[in-house]
């Protein structure tokens, strides 16, 4: 055959190919602009919510980026990515990355990623973390977002608290940048000279060391009257000290012990016994999805009184180990002694955290009391569960309602149940029907291919 007989074959097959891929091109050009998923199962489990779908409609105009920190072999990762998809096909700029902190250090450090299975969430220039993936949790961190606002966070200085604004290991600069990166305004006050502000949407008095003012313990107690609340990180004092607080919380049922906690736990994990670890947590909003120990250095007790008015919702937060007690003789613990005294001490587990909501006070005021303002510290703050703790706390106590409520969507079991007649023609066409059909459709094969080489 000349070469002249095979150009218009080698011709036709050049086009053929220029045309196959200029249809394969197109076609994702105009996939990719017009991203389409379809979910066929029932319980449409793998599509977003109307209520979902509606929010991302009305933030169409901006642009949505979500920087998932995943390690590569996190069995999590695939989820986490069907459920961004979900939200790509309601929003035609939302972008989604993954990255590996381990694999790219340095956008870990760019964005203060300090933990795996963390969400960077930007819009509008603001941006927030999420930790918990699910639906409703990174619908409500767009909404958020798309609704700004800054709530003020006033916390009380003048009687030796750690500062928000100090860097070293014992001061709180931390908790700050974590808080503003969660839309929080911060700010110091003095109650004694200019009371509580107005525009302060709680107060935190973070590891006092000496007594309140009595005008300072008259504003706390009726600052809830105004539908506010405040946060007490209150550390073990010396035997005597402390009688301010004691009153302060007297009036919303709470017991304040004069005492440190012990942990003979912390020693098997590697810590010290005078930093109990907590993995024991209610079933309440702050606590009720907490899945991660807590630990809380030099500690004392906190709970509900016998005696609580009975209009006060309180909540046992956080309990130590069944290994640990409170001691109560705080000078032979000084010594480096440190034995129970079923007499005198109380044994665990023991209760560090508790919370009270107001129920009769203007918008149910709330009041978180903890036994400890350590573990907040800059030296402390990143240390397991801690973080997570104090963002939750605060979130709860200033109400924060920008959310809504999405129910989960699970894959509904229904077991096929066949009546005796519809089992035998199952079971009939199984053993010879399904044979009898492959043995036709074989011997017709057979017959047509004899036909045509006939």
């Amino acid at each position: 055959m000349s070469f002249k007989k095979q150009l218009p074959q080698h011709l036709n097959l050049f086009v053929a190919l220029a045309l196959f891929f200029t249809i394969l091109s197109l076609t994702y050009l105009i996939a990719a602009r017009h991203n389409r998923r379809f979910d066929f199962t029932r319980e449409k489990v793998h599509s977003a919510a109307p209520e979902t779908a509606d929010i991302l409609e009305r933030m169409k105009q901006g642009k949505i980026m979500v920087r998932a920190f995943f390690a590569n072999e996190d069995p999590t990762r695939f989820d986490v990515e069907i459920l961004l998809k979900s939200f790509a096909t309601h929003h035609p700029n939302f972008r989604y990355e993954f990255f590996d902190p381990d694999r790219s250090p340095s956008e870990a450090r760019r964005h203060r990623i300090d933990t795996y299975q963390t969400l960077l969430v930007e819009y509008g220039g603001r941006s927030q973390r999420v930790q918990e993936f699910t639906e409703e949790s990174l619908t409500n961190t767009l909404i958020r977002l798309a609704r700004p606002e800054k709530r003020m966070l006033c916390f009380a200085s003048g009687h030796g608290e750690n500062s928000v604004f100090d860097t070293e290991r014992t001061g709180l600069s931390e908790w700050r940048l974590a808080l503003e990166e969660q839309q929080f305004e911060v700010r110091e006050i003095q109650i004694a000279s200019e009371g509580i502000p107005e525009e302060c949407s709680a107060v935190v008095v973070a590891g006092p060391r000496y007594e309140l003012l009595e005008k300072e313990t008259e504003l706390l107690q009726k600052y809830p009257e105004a539908g506010k609340g405040f946060l007490l990180l209150i550390d073990p004092m010396d035997p005597g000290q402390g009688k301010s607080f004691h009153e302060l919380l007297g009036k919303f049922g709470l017991k304040l012990g004069d005492d440190v906690v012990i942990d003979k736990v912390s020693q098997v994990v590697g810590g010290d016994f005078l930093v109990p670890l907590v993995s024991q947590y209610a079933a309440h909003p702050v606590t009720e999805k907490f899945r991660v120990a807590t630990f809380f250095p030099i500690a004392r007790t906190v709970r509900k009184s016998p005696d609580a008015p009975k209009d006060l919702e309180i909540t046992e937060l956080a309990q130590t180990s069944q290994g640990s007690w409170a001691e109560t003789n705080l000078k032979k613990l000084e010594t480096g002694e440190a034995q129970l005294d079923s007499e005198h001490d109380l044994p665990g587990p023991v209760n560090l955290a508790v919370a009270v909501e107001l129920k009769e006070a203007p918008r149910g005021a709330r009041i978180v009391v903890m036994g400890d303002s350590d573990f907040l510290t800059n030296a402390h703050f990143r240390l397991s569960g801690n973080k997570d703790l104090a963002l939750n706390t605060l979130n709860w106590l200033v109400k924060d309602d920008r959310w809504i409520a999405i129910r989960a969507k699970e894959l509904r079991f229904e077991p096929l149940f066949l009546k005796v007649n519809q089992s035998v023609g199952v079971a009939a066409y199984a053993v010879a029907g399904l044979p009898l059909t492959v043995f036709v459709v074989g011997s017709v094969g057979i017959l047509i291919r004899r036909s045509k080489s006939a």
